[in-house]
């Protein structure tokens, strides 16, 4: 199949170009019954802008349009965002936020929250997994996610961005049960008939933030693996690098071979942009505030996103209410794979997968849930941490 990559600016004429020239809609009946799937991740604060974190309105209402030029009346908008009821995470809050939800009100386009079901059960090697039937019933699906680098899978692309087509409790079984090879496993039981990665911005250290570079590239195809094999390449990675993408190929009897795509639009090397996926958000917290004294691995596979949002506000919020300050030898660990040292003089576990690996040190202060309580965190650090100031 062909990726098409082209130059975003025409706004709309460019994305029929890029359709044009991958064929896009060549398989799209009058009759079909469409569903978007952009990348709309959570309710951000109002003060900070969405660029680079979430498919852009001018993108969604291009696509509409063209539908409605192909005679297509039946187009829904699908996502499940990120669920945090304590900090009022939610997929209302990503639709109000992103700007999606007014468009679609304008264009009087329906919106589903694909968290609320209804579900069907697919089998995952074993383990019972709820995909929105939704998405599983549309007779065309297009995936619009957004040209971004993620500190856990190297990025995020169509592949990834179907992870918001399931039930809540399936994400964390996700983190749980191995994310990349979760990841490869959904993108062969939820067809997708078209891929475009709005790449008006790249985000740098996604899956969220405010490093967004300007892109102004439109990559699509009817492949999804193909157009995120381009994608990778274009934010700066080896294809075949990306975990869950070399997986997925695996799990499709196919090699990654990137000379074997047939790119249409641009040249990559003029298009390429490097981006940084790693990130060390705890260190650079501490920076910020000076804080030391503490030591705070970033979290791994394990650490879903509601749990990942709420700590970091609670942590973020401890640290600037404490800044400059020097703390004795003491230890955070969030997520099942930071160990803490034997010797540490007080681990502070965030959450029930940090409460599970660290449950036999002695010294270990436990606050479980899934997500654990901000309030109950900064309470606790509060109460601990400060008996524990390094005068």
């Amino acid at each position: 199949m062909t990726v098409a990559v082209i130059r975003n600016d025409e706004g709309k004429g460019s994305l029929e170009t890029a359709l044009e020239l991958c064929n896009g809609l060549s398989n799209l009946k009058s009759t079909d019954k469409v569903l978007l799937k952009p990348n709309l991740v959570i309710g951000g604060h109002k003060s900070q802008r969405p660029d680079g974190v979430v498919t852009t309105t001018n993108m969604i209402e291009w696509i509409i349009d063209i539908l409605r030029d192909y005679g297509i009346s039946d187009i829904t908008i699908g996502d499940g965002g990120v669920i945090h009821r304590e900090i009022n995470l939610n997929t209302l809050r990503a639709y109000e936020w992103s700007g999606v939800g007014p468009l679609a009100q304008k264009l009087g386009i329906e919106t589903l929250d694909l968290n609320k079901g209804p579900f069907t059960t697919v089998d995952f090697d074993g383990i019972p997994i709820k995909i929105a039937t939704s998405i599983l019933e549309a007779d065309f699906v297009i995936n619009m996610p957004v040209l971004k680098t993620h500190q856990l899978t190297k990025v995020s692309l169509g592949l990834k961005n179907l992870k918001g087509c399931m039930a809540n409790q399936s994400k964390k079984n996700f983190h749980r049960n191995g994310l990349e090879e979760s990841i490869a496993l959904l993108g062969t039981k939820i067809t997708t008939d078209l891929t475009i990665i709005d790449g008006t911005f790249g985000l740098q250290r996604g899956p969220v933030g405010n490093d967004a570079h300007r892109f102004d590239l439109i990559i699509a195809g009817k492949d999804v693996a193909e157009v995120d094999a381009i994608g990778a390449y274009i934010l700066g990675l080896d294809p075949r690098e990306v975990i869950h993408l070399h997986k997925f190929y695996e799990l499709q009897g196919k090699e990654l071979d990137l000379s074997k795509i047939e790119v249409k639009g641009e040249q990559l090397g003029k298009v390429r942009h490097p981006l940084e996926w790693v990130s060390h958000w705890p260190q650079e917290l501490m920076e910020a505030y000076n804080i030391k004294g503490v030591k705070m691995d970033t979290p791994g596979y394990s650490n879903c996103s509601g749990c990942g949002m709420g700590i970091f506000v609670a942590v973020n919020n401890f640290f600037r209410q404490h800044r400059n300050t020097t703390f004795n030898d003491v230890e955070i660990c969030v997520g099942r794979e930071p160990v803490a040292s034997p010797d540490a003089k007080k681990v502070f576990c965030l959450g029930k997968c940090a409460c599970d690996t660290n449950k036999d040190h002695p010294n270990a202060i436990k606050i479980g849930g899934c997500p654990p309580s901000v309030k109950r965190s900064q309470e606790v650090l509060e109460k601990e941490l400060c008996s524990q100031v390094n005068d």
